[in-house]
């Protein structure tokens, strides 16, 4: 693929997990519409490169959805941050899809971890103990989250952390570009 599909790409995938960031963080939810004509657009810049590169997209955001698939069950993330992730892997191939999401995950976590040590850590610590207990008695998947139990204040706009986790990884790649 020459250099001006590749910047589509990234150029691509960057305007759609800004804005769907911006969803995330504002509705806490990120719209089917906007991720569906990302997704097709993407299906259309690789289908340009033959059926083969089609197939690849394909697979790629299904390996995506099949990985993190498990988190939505659990209700530990929601389906909007796995179509993201399936859109990032879809774009970027797995090598940097891997990058771009545990680069996100990351900012999640030290997001998380400074929310923790502004006054959330007991009372989660308590939920999560009293999950596992549930899980193990009952034997059988329930939700972690709880938004009626929990409100908003203990989630993360993880899309907008994987937009970060996606700038990241792009200037990285830039950088390293540019050193050679």
């Amino acid at each position: 693929m020459d250099h001006s599909m590749i910047m589509l790409r990234w150029c691509s995938l960057i305007i759609c997990l800004a804005a769907a960031g911006l969803w995330d963080i504002t509705a806490r939810r990120i719209p089917n519409r906007w991720i569906g004509f990302w997704y097709l657009f993407g299906f259309g810049v690789y289908a340009c490169s033959g059926w083969l590169a089609a197939f690849g997209y394909l697979v790629r955001s299904a390996v995506a959805v099949s990985l993190f698939f498990l988190l939505f069950l659990f209700r530990m993330m929601g389906a909007g941050d796995v179509k993201c992730m399936a859109l990032i892997c879809g774009y970027l191939g797995i090598p940097d899809g891997f990058w771009v999401i545990a680069s996100g995950m990351v900012i999640g976590a030290l997001w998380s971890l400074w929310k923790l040590l502004h006054g959330l850590a007991g009372e989660r610590i308590g939920y999560l103990y009293a999950y596992f207990r549930q899980v193990f008695q009952e034997k059988r998947i329930i939700a972690y989250y709880v938004p009626e139990r929990d409100g908003r204040k203990v989630t993360l706009p993880l899309a907008f952390c994987l937009f970060f986790g996606l700038v990241c990884v792009g200037l990285w790649k830039y950088w390293n570009m540019c050193r050679q």
